[in-house]
């Protein structure tokens, strides 16, 4: 199985993975740059999948260089993850091993069970030549195994193609025995590839192929509803059952983790809506992609947080939840958020900012940090609120997200970062929400939920913990009538 876009016309630099030695986790990659002219610089990727910067480069082992035939070239290092290799011309072969034993779609694994690969993981680059066609050959796959990707299938077996380097390493690739199925959305494939581990335990009914595949056909056809567009050629669920936790995004495809016994499915939700937001509505900062150093943006509130509001909303708008599951994870929400001293201190601006520091366990205290997916999550609602109640229920955060889709992604634009959504929001709601950004997105001031969600038709209650525990909130529907009833339905159904 192979899925992507275009086929590049011609393909420059090769590249070749071996998953032969699977006992001892190490991937041999052979990386081929034709057309040198002297001296060739390459590196490895210093971060990718998370904000963090990870040096991919320690993993590498015996590095070398030759020039057809068979002649050494010089090798010298350069930084940590970056080497010069020549003088050299014609074609330059690089050789190498790396490890990687790392379950979760936040990293790769090669195991006698499976192999997963994010490539940016497990690939050098040409950083002057990252625009130039390549291809990839997957070498010594077991009998018995088989490979799905978002990649094109090249004109041989196990072999793929990109239209450069940034494209090959946004479709990270799984080889083994998995089972898969697909379905349609708009004349578009989706595949839904599970890995199961063979630790995990008694399977939950929520892993089973009935209940996996009616939650993609629901979730796919809620948003592409929502959004008013299928951008993609074909997609890739790419589902890894006992294997870590979380989701990776990708312009064509999504891997996913999840502990034994967890329901993937509200991952999946979040994931695939990062096909637009994020992926295609892209703030400014994040582009181009430098893999040599952090690339800090002010907007993971929106990128991520406002990502899961849609995620909760599709959840309930396609079925899967019932309306009081969606109650409980708002106000499981709010007191995650109320439980962390930091809110006081630490904007969620700032949160997104300082993404690349969680890697740290002291700054993920309760009072070092907020998360950006939590407050940004409970900020989609109200920012939901305020423009329905500004427009008599016209205008909402579903239509800022597929006006920002309008604007910029089908455009081919990023938009300028937090000041950008500021500025559509308050183009919708035809008023200044400056109020609303500068004290809950800039700011640190407590956010009024009990006042906003009221304007939206929903109660928020209290109880306290009688063993002295945190505080619980609840949320419910509010006795109204009017527009805050209007609002909150509108929200519930998305109609």
């Amino acid at each position: 199985m192979a899925l992507l876009a275009a086929t590049p016309a011609s393909a420059t630099i090769r590249y070749s993975v071996s998953l032969a030695n699977r006992s001892g986790s190490r991937f041999h990659v052979r990386m081929e740059v034709p057309a040198v002219h002297g001296s060739l610089d390459v590196a490895m990727p210093v971060w990718n999948a998370l904000y963090q910067v990870r040096d991919f480069a320690s993993r590498i082992e015996q590095l070398h260089a030759e020039q057809a035939p068979a002649s050494p070239v010089i090798l010298r290092r350069t930084s940590p993850h970056s080497w010069q290799a020549g003088p050299a011309s014609g074609t330059v072969t690089f050789d190498y091993l790396i490890t990687w034993d790392d379950p979760g779609p936040f990293a790769s694994e090669l195991t006698p069970e499976h192999a997963f690969m994010n490539l940016a993981m497990i690939l050098l680059y040409v950083p002057d030549r990252r625009a130039e066609d390549v291809t990839l050959e997957l070498k010594d796959i077991p009998a018995g195994w088989r490979v799905a990707t978002a990649l094109d299938p090249g004109s041989a077996p196990a072999t793929f193609v990109a239209p450069g380097y940034d494209a090959l390493v946004q479709a990270p690739v799984e080889a083994g025995s998995f089972y898969d199925f697909s379905f349609e959305q708009s004349g578009r494939p989706v595949t839904v590839v599970v890995h199961t581990s063979p630790m995990a335990g008694p399977a939950p009914e929520f892993w089973s192929r009935a209940h996996l595949e009616d939650a993609a056909r629901r979730i796919v056809r809620t948003e592409t509803a929502l959004m008013g567009d299928v951008p993609f050629p074909r997609y890739v669920f790419l589902m890894h059952l006992g294997i870590g936790g979380g989701g990776m995004e990708h312009p064509n495809s999504t891997a996913i983790g999840v502990a034994p016994g967890q329901d993937p499915t509200l991952v999946m939700a979040h994931e695939f809506f990062h096909l637009w937001n994020v992926l295609r509505i892209r703030p400014q900062s994040l582009e181009p992609v430098d893999y040599t150093r952090e690339q800090p943006t002010d907007t993971l509130w929106f990128a991520e947080g406002v990502t899961s509001t849609i995620a909760s909303y599709t959840m309930l708008r396609s079925g899967l939840w019932n309306r009081d599951a969606f109650y409980r994870d708002l106000g499981g929400e709010i007191q995650a958020l109320e439980s962390r001293p930091a809110r006081r201190y630490q904007s969620v601006e700032d949160a997104s900012i300082a993404a690349w520091l969680e890697k740290y366990p002291a700054y993920r205290g309760r009072d070092f940090s907020i998360s950006y997916y939590n407050k940004g999550q409970l900020l989609g609602l109200c920012l939901d609120i305020l423009l329905r109640e500004a427009t008599d229920n016209r205008e909402s955060l579903d239509t800022l997200l597929r006006a920002m889709n309008v604007r910029f992604a089908q455009a081919h634009k990023p938009y300028g970062d937090t000041a950008a959504i500021q500025a559509l929001a308050e183009e919708l709601a035809g008023r200044s929400l400056a109020d609303f950004f500068q004290r809950y997105v800039a700011g640190t001031d407590e956010v009024p939920f009990d006042d906003i969600l009221a304007r939206g038709g929903f109660a928020l209650q209290r109880s306290a913990d009688p063993a002295g525990g945190p505080v619980h909130y609840h949320v419910s529907d509010a006795r109204v009538s009017g527009l805050p009833r209007t609002i909150r339905e509108s929200i519930l159904t998305g109609k």
